[in-house]
């Protein structure tokens, strides 16, 4: 029977063996994964971001036409008339009775005056609309920063946890194997092998659980990144420094200050509420007087000919471009166009705009609020995690001493399973609450870094 066991032992073996070869041979071809290289390629690829900047290139054509609208414009024409029978020909200054063609090419400018200064509004807002563009891209950007170092943090957890479970996988098996042989010679009791077994099972379902928590969480931060999840990856570990660990965070109040001051997505805001006032004002211009110049430069051809100004006679056979010098013509007008009334059309675009400019000003509370209340949440997390750090190094210290003291007795004999099997639980939860203590601090100082504007790209 030992034989037996033995065999399948060294089958057990084998089979591990080549599985731990066939992981380390795909873990050679994996990419390894920095956390600074996670955000540089999630900034690169993610489409929010890219959303965001072609909205602000949008933006910036606007800004430039709202310029341009005080420019004058100049469009060129061309007339063509025919005309067939008895008509009086102005071109040629007589009546003819024959088949006569006309041509009028022109220049044509008009510009604006005055328009109740809707050009100054419409440029103030398409100015602030641009300003809050960028801003949009800056505040997408701070969002998934913020974003992949949540789901770095929950994948470094995950691996954690996984390296405690075969750590507890190995201890188990060796309390096992070492019971067996105990079993085998007669001096202890196969209940003990039967426990062993049965917490080794329950492990290894654990560790099972810890691996596809881990898988789950990896395609997340691949997801995010927008990379191939067919391909293989790897995530380097992050050095933990104890001074960086104990270094205390800044004052709350600075935190948030400071946070509020730099944050992309309340500058956008406001920026946003400043273009809805600029846009209400453009609309109510339109109760204004608009008073507009137009400028023109043309001429006149005619088949029949043309009246000679030098001769003051008419020249049937003048040329095209004689015909064109002679009629030459400067046209300078001026237009004033007074709304009296507009079928309550400007009343309803006045009071979209204030609800508009109402809104964009909730929005300017909500984005407050929403820093405020994030702020607050990770900096408590940070206080919390900052906490139980000394707490979870004091008791991890302590439930070590236990465990060794416990698996000493267990050992020799003088305490039970179940006793030492606890105190072996104890230690395990306490490794993973330190752990968790240690990235949580790192990480929540990283966030706060990120909604302050201190680490950028």
């Amino acid at each position: 029977m030992n034989n037996g066991r033995g065999k399948l032992r060294y089958l057990l073996t084998l089979l591990a063996g080549l599985t731990i070869t066939g992981t380390v041979s795909a873990q050679e071809q994996a990419q390894i994964l920095t956390l600074d290289n996670c955000i540089s390629i999630a900034l690169e690829n993610n489409i929010g971001i890219k959303r965001a900047q072609n909205n602000a290139i949008s933006a910036r054509a606007n800004k430039i036409q709202a310029m341009a609208n005080y420019l004058p414009d100049l469009n060129a024409g061309l007339g063509y008339d025919f005309f067939q029978g008895n008509t009086f020909d102005q071109t040629a200054a007589r009546l003819v009775t024959t088949t006569t063609s006309q041509m009028s090419p022109r220049l044509t400018s008009n510009v604006v005056l005055f328009n109740g200064l809707s050009n100054t509004y419409g440029l103030q807002r398409r100015a602030s609309e641009f300003d809050a563009a960028e801003e949009s891209v800056q505040a997408s950007k701070l969002q998934v920063r913020a974003d992949v170092l949540g789901a770095f943090l929950n994948v470094i957890l995950d691996r954690e946890n996984i390296k405690i479970s075969d750590q507890r996988i190995t201890l188990l098996q060796a309390q096992l194997e070492r019971e067996e042989r105990r079993v085998s010679v007669g001096v202890s009791n196969p209940e003990t092998v039967y426990n062993f077994r049965s917490q080794l099972a329950s492990e290894r379902l654990v560790r099972v659980q810890a691996e596809n928590t881990y898988k789950s969480d990896m395609l997340a931060l691949v997801q995010l990144l927008q990379l191939d999840a067919t391909q293989p990856y790897e995530i380097e570990t992050i050095d933990l420094s104890d001074d960086e660990i104990l270094l205390e965070a800044d004052p709350y109040e600075d935190v948030l200050a400071a946070s509020l001051a730099y944050s992309p997505s309340l500058k956008r805001s406001n920026l946003t509420f400043r273009a809805s006032t600029y846009q209400m004002k453009q609309v109510r211009s339109s109760r204004y007087p608009r008073i507009t110049a137009v400028g023109q430069l043309g001429s006149n051809y005619s088949s029949n000919g043309a009246y000679n100004p030098e001769t003051q006679e008419p020249d049937p056979n003048a040329t095209f471009n004689e015909q064109l010098r002679w009629n030459e013509y400067r046209y300078l007008g001026f237009n004033l166009g007074i709304p009296i009334f507009t079928r309550l059309q400007t009343n309803a675009n006045v009071q979209a705009a204030k609800v508009a400019m109402y809104n964009s000003e909730l929005d300017v509370t909500e984005a407050r609020q929403t820093i405020v209340n994030t702020i607050q949440r990770v900096y408590l997390d940070l206080s919390a995690a900052q906490s139980t750090f000394q707490s979870a190094q004091e008791n991890m210290d302590a439930l070590t001493q236990s465990y060794n003291f416990s698996e000493t007795r267990y050992n020799s004999g003088n305490t039970d399973f179940y006793t030492y099997l606890e105190s072996l639980n104890n230690k395990n939860r306490a490794e993973i609450q330190l752990v968790n203590a240690k990235y949580s601090i790192i990480f929540r100082k990283k966030i706060l870094d990120i909604y302050r504007g201190i680490a950028k790209e």
